[in-house]
């Protein structure tokens, strides 16, 4: 397989992992929310695939005025935005490295015709 077609495969599954990060962010507030996670898993072909995964553990348990309680979700704020800062640095690697490829097949291109 081609180092292009494994970079975009790798681009693929990063935008999948950073929309569902982005829609943990969005329900941070929504009441039983449960928040998923993104595993990248690498093919026997090098090629990387995206797995999502929901993460069942409780959320914050919050007590109500009338005695009773409300489980928030699960979401943690600063595991989610320190995620995104790693993916986005994955993408932009995974995006020079596409292009440094493609550059260097024109180049050979011109080297040859």
């Amino acid at each position: 397989m081609s180092l292009s077609v494994i970079n975009i495969s790798a681009l693929n599954a990063l935008s999948t992992k950073q929309s569902v990060t982005a829609n943990n962010i969005a329900n941070s507030e929504t009441e039983d929310f449960k928040k998923s996670r993104t595993i990248l898993e690498e093919g026997s072909n090098g090629a990387v695939s995206a797995k999502i995964q929901p993460v069942n553990t409780p959320g914050t348990m919050i007590n109500q005025p009338d005695g009773s309680i409300e489980e928030r979700s699960n979401v943690d704020l600063i595991q989610e935005t320190t995620g995104m800062i790693t993916t986005r640095h994955a993408y932009e690697a995974n995006l020079k490295a596409l292009k440094i490829s493609t550059e260097m097949e024109d180049t050979v291109l011109d080297l040859i015709g």
